[in-house]
């Protein structure tokens, strides 16, 4: 998508111009329709209302087009306001087929690099189409030029408008990626998708296979794939600038299909196990947004990538696995496999001894029972990284909600027949697979997300439609241009 900024003058003669409007706010332009337009607000027929929206024609044969946007209190508008009136004023351009969509907003506090990042964001993010494979072909109308208006401070709006189309474009690639059928994202696949990500942006990128995950010794991955025929990887990316200070590792659940293996899950809704990976999408988002915002930290991203299937090879309940760390685990449930996969993932993480870890997975149906679908739950003992996420998802726009992990769990956790076992019990099951987690990152501090809530199925918003979310990508790049 492309944008341009230009003084209101030149931003008034697009052909849909928009106002996005605080309350008690005037409209003020000189055309036809803006003249209508305030005459509305001025009889009181339209109200600057948070997301009230309403598109006018005026001037000869009425081809000047005004579409107002409310905003609400212009003290009580943030960057999440913005992004959905991105998302209703893209909706009303396509639908119009407007070549060139100018924005003028009015009435809001915030800095004019915060307005113009909330702009690329919201449109880049508005202008997402999943993944299709239909015999017709889509014939959605194609995306308008936009044209924001900066009378002043222009250097600084156009740097901010990259800076919300580059998070958004991240954001959309993971969005896509767990949009994509798991016939069509294998872990094989996932791997050269992010090989694909990291020539682009100058990120390397590593895919250990089978040969390479039993040298070394990640019996979490190649158990919990020993079931499908399609091989587990582990995939490796690093964002190494030279004037790093701060290293940090990502580490996302990537598991492609997820039936539960032999502990086989209900057929009702199965389909949307696609989206089990939605933790390691999130990764290489996240990775991609680090490189080419040229982020100041060393960021590795690792992902653990398998498919979780029942074949006749499938590890079984009561099974006992050595994982990378030397921790042997007593298999009591196969369809606890992400904290598996994950254990090794942790554990490789830690051997490049960062500044701190931070994980993503779409871990249990425990938290969605817990937090619905409105906020990931964040699972820390680590008082400094529960604040700095809690504030990068606050400003993102990328929910999280705290979540205990009770000491008690660590006890609770060890197995007779082995170090630990892979399930607790099923009332607080969120906790006690983040519990399990805890064993292999050491005295890193460290935090896990658990996105099974936020990765798909989240309330719609006017620029985030339903399928995959990018749960995840816009927080850690908040997170990590807080460690700067």
């Amino acid at each position: 998508m492309q944008f341009d900024v230009a003084r209101e003058a030149q931003v008034v003669t697009s052909d849909l111009v928009t106002v996005w409007l605080a309350r008690g706010e005037k409209v003020g332009l000189t055309s036809d329709v803006g003249a209508l337009a305030q005459a509305l607000i001025d009889r009181d027929e339209w109200k600057a209302d948070a997301k009230n929206a309403v598109l006018l024609y005026g001037g000869k044969a009425g081809k000047q087009r005004l579409l107002l946007v409310g905003l609400g209190t212009g003290k009580d508008v943030t960057s999440e306001t913005l992004k959905r009136a991105a998302g209703i004023t893209l909706a009303r351009a396509k639908a119009v087929k407007a070549k060139r969509v100018g924005i003028v907003v009015r009435g809001v506090k915030l800095a004019p690099a915060s307005v113009a990042d909330a702009i690329g964001e919201g449109f880049v993010l508005g202008s997402y189409v999943a993944p299709a494979r239909k015999k017709t072909a889509d014939k959605s109308a194609s995306l308008p030029r936009v044209v924001v208006s900066a009378d002043k401070n222009a250097t600084v709006v156009e740097a901010a408008l990259e800076h919300g189309r580059v998070v958004a474009s991240a954001t959309n690639r993971a969005r896509r990626l767990g949009d994509l059928p798991a016939n069509e994202l294998t872990p094989t696949d996932l791997g050269a998708q992010a090989q694909a990500m990291a020539k682009g942006t100058g990120v390397r990128c590593k895919v250990h296979r089978v040969a390479d995950l039993k040298r070394m010794k990640m019996g979490g991955i190649l158990g919990v794939g020993k079931g499908s025929a399609e091989p587990p990887v582990l995939i490796e990316l690093h964002h190494a600038p030279k004037r790093a200070t701060k290293t940090v590792c990502i580490v996302g659940k990537g598991i492609t299909f997820d039936t539960g293996g032999i502990s086989i899950k209900p057929p009702a809704g199965m389909e949307e196990m696609k989206y089990d990976m939605c933790g390691g999408a999130a990764v290489v988002g996240a990775v991609e947004a680090a490189a080419r915002l040229n982020l100041p930290v060393r960021v590795i991203g690792i992902i653990a990538a398998a498919e979780n299937m029942p074949g006749s090879r499938a590890q079984k309940p009561g099974d006992t696995l050595t994982t990378a760390s030397g921790h042997t685990v007593e298999v009591i449930n196969t369809d606890a496999e992400g904290r598996l996969v994950l254990a090794d993932a942790l554990h490789h993480a830690t051997t490049f001894e960062p500044d701190a870890i931070v994980d993503l997975a779409t871990l249990t149906g425990a938290c969605v029972v817990a937090l619905g679908h409105d906020a990931a739950g964040l699972f820390t003992r680590h008082d400094g990284m529960r604040k700095a996420l809690q504030d990068a998802a606050d400003a993102s726009g990328d929910p999280l909600w705290p979540m205990p992990i009770f000491a008690e769990m660590d006890e609770d956790l060890k197995s007779s027949v082995a170090d630990l076992r892979n399930l607790g019990s099923r009332e607080g099951g969120a906790s006690w697979a983040a519990a399990f987690l805890k064993t292999f990152v050491g005295d890193v501090p460290w935090a896990h997300l658990d996105i099974a809530g936020t990765a798909w199925g989240m309330r719609t918003r006017e620029y985030l439609g339903k399928g995959a979310t990018g749960a995840g990508v816009r927080l850690l790049v908040k997170w990590l241009e807080g460690l700067r």
